[in-house]
């Protein structure tokens, strides 16, 4: 008997796609944006969006790299998150990856998408064809 492959669950779904969207991000950056460092970095998600939406999780204009101690020193430490957030958005302008106009429609984005078999899934096909052409 032939066993049926099990598809994937949403939950490995959204951990690929995570992790398929850092890899993306990591290479475009090649250095932390806050510091310069290059080792040890990771995403980071700047832009605050409504808790839980899945609709901007992936988009790479809100995606950054940062190195391990900016993550979570700087940027998910109450005390200094906000006062560093300016810094990196002059940091994301400057690099090209999102335009004053494209940052300014994920803050005012108020929809929230909850995690769908098939948005997750075309993320994951619309993600790696994007690292693809990075390579």
């Amino acid at each position: 008997m032939i066993k049926k492959k099990k598809k994937p669950t949403i939950k490995r779904l959204i951990k690929i796609a995570d992790e398929i969207a850092s890899r993306i991000v990591r290479k475009r950056d090649g250095r932390c944006l806050m510091c310069g460092k290059t080792e040890n970095l990771q995403a980071h998600h700047w832009i605050i969006t409504k808790a839980r939406s899945t609709k901007h999780r992936w988009n790479l204009k809100n995606l950054v790299s940062l190195c391990y101690y900016c993550h979570l020193f700087l940027m998910h430490s109450h005390q200094t998150c906000l006062r560093h957030t300016d810094t990196l958005k002059k940091a994301v302008i400057m690099n090209r990856i999102a335009t004053e106009q494209e940052i300014e429609e994920i803050k005012s984005d108020t929809e929230l998408l909850s995690s769908t078999r098939s948005f997750v899934e075309t993320k994951i096909a619309e993600l790696k064809q994007i690292e693809e052409t990075q390579q």
